[in-house]
């Protein structure tokens, strides 16, 4: 198993974070878990270099039903409680396109079809944002009323669904009337 040092040595000399092709053959586990607010724990203590936690982030892949941390020669699974990433800030540009930003410093524009997503059968439902390759973001409690504020309203099936509109594409919000 290696240690937090060696995957971030490891993880500084890589040039390029290309982990979609990298299928190393060495893997295991490593005593990480990301909290549901976003935090990122090591050991039972909290990692507090942001710049470390930026560094993890482009690493993070979803495979076989695992987070993992990827190099090209480890891969090594790690704990999720809820979504690995959290939205701290909505923004909508000038083109009516909402600019997101993770806790990590991600910058995602809403513009592709199902990057924002809402399961309306549950109650209070929070939508999720795909931040890339099955990775996906929470929004926090501020970027969610940020973008609410801007929700229209449609009749569906005898309830009211919240929509919003960033740029082309037209997502269900959530459930406004039960």
């Amino acid at each position: 198993m290696i240690d937090l040092q060696s995957l971030v040595e490891t993880a500084e000399q890589l040039p390029d974070y290309a982990i979609d092709t990298w299928w190393p053959q060495q893997q295991g586990s490593i005593d990480i878990i990301i909290r549901a607010d976003g935090s990122w724990w090591h050991q039972g203590g909290l990692i507090k270099r942001h710049k470390m936690v930026q560094l993890f982030s482009r690493l993070l892949s979803y495979r076989d039903g695992h987070y993992c941390l990827i190099t090209p020669v480890e891969q090594l699974n790690i704990q999720v409680e809820k979504l690995p990433f959290v939205i701290v800030h909505a923004i909508q540009l000038d083109d009516k396109v909402w600019q997101l930003t993770t806790n990590v410093g991600d910058q995602i524009k809403l513009t592709q079809p199902n990057q924002l997503q809402v399961d309306l059968t549950v109650p209070d439902e929070i939508p999720h944002v795909l931040v890339r390759q099955q990775l996906w973001a929470t929004l926090s409690r501020q970027a969610y009323y940020d973008m609410a504020l801007a929700v229209d309203s449609i009749d569906r099936e005898g309830r009211t669904v919240a929509q919003l509109q960033s740029g082309n594409c037209v997502y269900d919000f959530g459930i406004l009337e039960y």
